[in-house]
């Protein structure tokens, strides 16, 4: 059996005198301070990435799904690679394959540069360079997210996620609010160059990290029976599987909001690409809040009823950006339901890695990979219900839909509320 509901004892390497004990006992180790050092420069790319390649796009299209298809085909490697991403960081040295993916997204981001510079690019080429970032994106993010538990083990996971994730949201708002600057002054050429360089600091702390955590033995297993033992593993272990259902709702309905920033900066609120920069960065300063706020806490309990309950927030927070008027309105907004979005992250990945034995957390991530993959289903239908009837009411179906879906949950998954 891939997967078990059993869940082994890993040993507890931090404890917490405070509400604050777990927080700041995390940071006593050196691994953890190096991957966060990482985890922000990574992050800066990323946030400069999505404000550039969104721009980018939607100034030579004009088109809110032409923006929707590009954050779906660099959303999409999650899908068709998330599974495979999770078995090699089970198998292999966690800390190379994070070093390889930040070496390539260092060098697919210079590409881009040249490109532009030499104005020898098309809409096709965009989305080849946006597919192979998130394909490297998602090798990253999964060996990462495993390397984390490995650091902080089972009882810090909560706050150890967390304070990785706070890393994720600085690093965001930072990037996204230079390449907002540097598009509006400096074109996107140099916005790139800037992503270049963040990849470029990102590879350098992942050289300071000791190797840590079990690794599974390498099989003769063929991908085909890989891929039937995951499918497998879900029907035996329905924790999981419940977990993966509510991630899916969530990357489906709730996190494809991102992709009508470009739409609503411009043509509603009218506050051209500083103002989408602003926009964006606000979306991590959302998620730093409620990853702060997750991170102090530390252990949270009856954490399958927190997770519904913040679903259900999400969707609220949808619906109310979508009735905003102001641009002060819609950085409220803006705000909240990222801190609903990056509380649910955090669950999920907490959730996912303590439910499987300890060899298969790869394995694990893996699958949660593949959940977020899905993102491109809500990324294109956002977009094009935002073509064919406005942002507002797109993102007024989504919100209804994502808190409805929180309580048909809550409802019919009585294991869900039971974690």
């Amino acid at each position: 059996m891939l997967f078990s509901d059993n869940n082994p004892q890993a040993s507890e390497k931090f404890s917490s005198r405070s509400r604050y004990g777990k927080l700041v006992e995390s940071f006593r180790s050196p691994d953890l301070r190096m991957l966060w050092a990482s985890t922000f420069c990574n992050q800066f790319g990323q946030g400069m990435q999505h404000v550039a390649l969104g721009w980018l796009i939607f100034d030579i299209t004009g088109s809110g799904i032409m923006v929707g298809t590009l954050f779906a085909v660099r959303s999409l490697p999650n899908l068709l690679v998330g599974l495979l991403a999770g078995s090699v960081a089970d198998r292999l040295d966690r800390r190379a394959l994070m070093r390889n993916a930040v070496w390539g997204m260092m060098l697919a981001s210079l590409a881009i540069a040249m490109l532009l510079y030499t104005q020898y690019f098309t809409v096709l080429l965009i989305m080849l360079f946006a597919f192979l970032l998130g394909t490297l994106q998602a090798f990253y993010m999964t060996a990462r997210q495993v390397y984390v538990y490995d650091v902080v083990g089972s009882s810090g996971a909560v706050s150890g996620i967390a304070s990785i994730s706070l890393a994720q949201r600085a690093g965001e708002v930072i990037g996204a609010l230079l390449a907002g600057w540097l598009i509006e002054w400096y074109g996107p050429t140099v916005s790139f160059i800037g992503m270049g360089a963040s990849y470029f600091l990102g590879a350098l702390p992942i050289y300071f990290l000791r190797r840590l955590g079990g690794l599974a033995p390498i099989d003769r297993e063929s991908l085909k029976d890989n891929l039937l033992n995951y499918f497998r593993a879900l029907r035996s272990n329905r924790v999981m599987l419940v977990l993966i259902i509510s991630t899916v709702a969530a990357e489906i309905l709730g996190f494809s909001h991102q992709v009508l920033l470009p739409v609503l900066a411009l043509h509603v609120l009218g506050v051209g690409p500083a103002g989408l920069g602003v926009l964006t960065a606000f979306r991590s300063v959302g998620g730093a809040i409620g990853v702060t706020g997750l991170a102090v806490l530390g252990q949270v309990k009856r954490q399958g009823i927190f997770l519904l309950v913040t679903i259900g927030l999400f969707g609220v927070g949808q619906i109310l950006l979508g009735q905003s008027v102001t641009f002060w309105m819609a950085l409220l907004f803006v705000t909240f339901i990222n801190m609903m979005a990056a509380i649910t992250d955090v669950l999920h990945q907490s959730l996912l890695q303590s439910c499987v034995p300890d060899k298969q957390r790869g394995r694990a991530m893996g699958s949660w990979t593949v959940a977020v993959g899905t993102a491109p289903l809500g990324q294109l239908q956002l977009g094009y219900l935002a073509d064919l009837s406005g942002t507002r009411i797109a993102l007024l179906v989504n919100g209804v839909g994502l808190a409805g879906m929180a309580l048909i949950m809550a409802v019919s998954m009585p294991r869900l509320r039971k974690l």
